[in-house]
C-alpha cells in the first residue's frame, strides 16, 4: 500500500518510529508536529525554499511552496478525507501545525486515519512525511459520524497496558499507539479481503466493536511474539542471568488463540450475511421461485 511504501521511502524501520498526531472528536484546535529525519534529526524546510509564515504560501510565479497536510480513511481510499494547508512555525526545525475542527472534516468523523505532510517546493512535490491521524470518539459526536468506531484506549484497557509503570519488568508500555493504530486498520483489512465480497470497512463505520478487538489483540501479539523470537537471547549481567524475551512463545500462543477466534467469527459472519442477502425473487403472477447464491 502506498502508506507502507511512504513509510519505508522516509527510512523508518518499525511501527514505532512513524508518528501519530491524536485529537478528539468534534473539537476545535491546533495541533503540532516536528518533521524529523529517520536519525530523528530535524528536517530543515529551508531548504525546499519553505520559511516561517503565518501559513504555507505561493511564490511570486503563482507556484506553491510550503507544507500540506493529506488525510485518508484507509490508505487506499480514492478520496481524500480532509487536506489543509500547515502554518510554518519554526522552519528550520521542521516545526509545523495545523488546525482542525469538524467543519474541515478532520474531527467530524472518529477514527484512525493515514495522514501525510507533503511538502512542496514551487509546485514540485519534494519530500513525503506519513504519519497516523487518530481522533477519538466523543458523546458529541453524531451516531453516523462516530459509528462506535474501537478506540486506541479501549484496546488499551483490555490489555491493562495503559500505565508504562505498572508493567514493571517492562518498565514501559508494551504496546505503541501507532502499532494499536496499523492492527486496527489491519484487523478491518483482513474482514475486506476474505470473501465472500460483501460490504467494506473502514476503522471508522467496522460495526462488530467486539470482535475486532479481538483480532487488534491477536495480531499485536503475535506482532510481539515475533520480534521477541529474534531477539531471543539469555545473558549475564552482574551474575544475574536475564532472559526478558523468553515469553515469545506465550505471546505467540494468545496471538494464535484469538486470531484464530476473529477468524472464524469472519468466516463464519460472512456466510450467514452471504445467505441472508442472497436471496432473491423472481416470477410472475403464476409462479413465484426463490433462489440464493452460495457461499
Amino acid at each position: 500500500m502506498a502508506f507502507a511504501n511512504n513509510c519505508l521511502d522516509a527510512g523508518y524501520t518499525t511501527l514505532r518510529d512513524i508518528p501519530e498526531v491524536t485529537i478528539e472528536q468534534c473539537t476545535v484546535g491546533t495541533a503540532q508536529l516536528t518533521l524529523r529525519w529517520p536519525n530523528s534529526s530535524v528536517i530543515d524546510l529551508t531548504q525546499y525554499g519553505i520559511y516561517d509564515s503565518s501559513s504555507s504560501s505561493s511564490s511570486s510565479s503563482g507556484l506553491f511552496s510550503g507544507v500540506r497536510i493529506v488525510v485518508k480513511e484507509m490508505p487506499n481510499t480514492p478520496n481524500v478525507w480532509a487536506q489543509c494547508e500547515a502554518d510554518v512555525i519554526d522552519a528550520a526545525n521542521g516545526v509545523i501545525s495545523f488546525d482542525y475542527s469538524p467543519a474541515t472534516k478532520f474531527t467530524k468523523r472518529s477514527g484512525v486515519f493515514t495522514a501525510e505532510a507533503q511538502v512542496w517546493e514551487d509546485d514540485v512535490l519534494r519530500k513525503v512525511y506519513p504519519f497516523f491521524l487518530i481522533v477519538t470518539p466523543t458523546l458529541g459526536g453524531n451516531s453516523s459520524d462516530t459509528m462506535q468506531s474501537l478506540s486506541v484506549a479501549e484496546i488499551r484497557m483490555t490489555l491493562r497496558d495503559s500505565d508504562g509503570a505498572s508493567n514493571f519488568l517492562l518498565d514501559e508500555l508494551d504496546f505503541k499507539t501507532n502499532e494499536i493504530a496499523l492492527m486496527i486498520r489491519r484487523a478491518v483489512d483482513y474482514w475486506n479481503e476474505i470473501p465472500p465480497p460483501l460490504q467494506s470497512y473502514n476503522s471508522s463505520n467496522f460495526p462488530w466493536r467486539y470482535h475486532l478487538s479481538l483480532g487488534v489483540a491477536g495480531l499485536l501479539h503475535q506482532m510481539a511474539s515475533i520480534h521477541k523470537m529474534r531477539n531471543n537471547l539469555d545473558y549475564t549481567a552482574g551474575g544475574v542471568t536475564v532472559a526478558d524475551t523468553i515469553k515469545w512463545q506465550q505471546y505467540e500462543n494468545i496471538g494464535n488463540r484469538l486470531w484464530d477466534e476473529y477468524r472464524k467469527w469472519v468466516r463464519d459472519k460472512k456466510y450467514q450475511l452471504n445467505i441472508e442477502g442472497g436471496f432473491a425473487h423472481m416470477g410472475s403472477g403464476y409462479q413465484r421461485q426463490s433462489y440464493y447464491r452460495g457461499y
